[in-house]
């Protein structure tokens, strides 16, 4: 239990710093969809032997093939697409409050795909978390400091819409896939579909130097690979309940990583704004008792 619980502890602290990394090398005026690519091509080099190593390796089924295809698209792709524009327009603080709205999006797919039952509870954790994002998403403030901010707080949204279509994509493939194995292939076909979008950038192809490359290298190897194994460990071993508490630290961490890394000024809407949207969260996990659909784990 300890080491599970000091897995998930890491995992989320490398989610949460993502962003201020990922900024750091975009602020440098690196293309966004390039700096994708690179990134889960560091990761798929790292996941994909690893998946070979097992026994009876993942063999693509002809019938989950179209689903397989999808999910990478929504769950690479498109999300960091998206993820990276918003984090270049936006601050690092901003993304990671506005992604950890990914739980009230599938709630709300949740219901209008399937007429799942939403409570009294979820409700008022829906309605909390909304308020939330609207204190900073409408923040004037905050377009001072960054220009094209609002924009960037909508591709955030964009993201959280992309991951809800990976999370529904991905349902049907978990009967058939272990963790590692999934998470290869879509790895591998994600980083496929990167690969004619980065080409448009390189015009903007800059030299990265020392620091961008680290930051590249630690976006791949520990924030895409290395957590994603670690949250699956932590999972196997934890209730979903657990790991779900775990993954609201996101955000926090992901503030906190952008006002010591990249000195980015924290405002009252922020703070407020975040901790309706965690206090949301919260709610909506404390009577949810089926097992969640994963949050955001790349």
């Amino acid at each position: 239990m300890l080491y599970a619980n000091l897995s998930l502890f890491v995992t989320v602290s490398l989610w949460g710093l993502s962003f201020a990394s990922a900024k750091h090398v975009l602020n440098t005026g690196f293309p966004p969809l390039t700096l994708a690519f690179l990134r889960f091509s560091v990761a798929s080099a790292i996941i994909f032997p690893l998946q070979r190593l097992k026994k009876n390796g993942a063999r693509i089924e002809k019938r989950t093939l179209l689903p397989l295809l999808l999910s990478s698209l929504f769950g690479i792709t498109l999300y960091f697409f998206f993820e990276t524009q918003g984090i270049r327009l936006t601050s690092a603080s901003n993304a990671s409050l506005i992604i950890a709205c990914i739980p009230i999006f599938t709630i709300f797919a949740e219901f209008l795909l399937y007429k799942k039952a939403v409570g009294p509870c979820k409700i008022f954790g829906i309605v909390l978390s909304v308020g939330g994002v609207y204190l900073i998403v409408s923040s004037g403030i905050e377009a001072k400091l960054y220009p094209g901010v609002i924009k960037g707080n909508f591709f955030m949204m964009g993201a959280c819409l992309c991951w809800v279509g990976y999370i529904m994509t991905s349902s049907r493939l978990k009967p058939r896939y272990s963790g590692i194995q999934l998470l290869s292939y879509q790895f591998i076909f994600g980083t496929g579909f990167l690969f004619p979008l980065a080409l448009f950038e390189y015009r903007l192809w800059t030299y990265l130097g020392l620091s961008g490359v680290l930051n590249i290298l630690y976006l791949g190897v520990f924030c895409s690979a290395g957590a994603y194994l670690l949250y699956l460990y932590g999972l196997s071993r934890l209730e979903p309940v657990v790991v779900s508490t775990y993954t609201n630290l996101v955000p926090v961490i992901g503030t906190v990583g952008g006002v010591i890394i990249l000195h980015e000024r924290l405002l009252f809407s922020q703070v407020t704004g975040g901790a309706a949207i965690i206090a949301g969260i919260f709610l909506i996990n404390l009577r949810r008792k089926e097992k969640k659909p994963p949050q955001r784990t790349l």
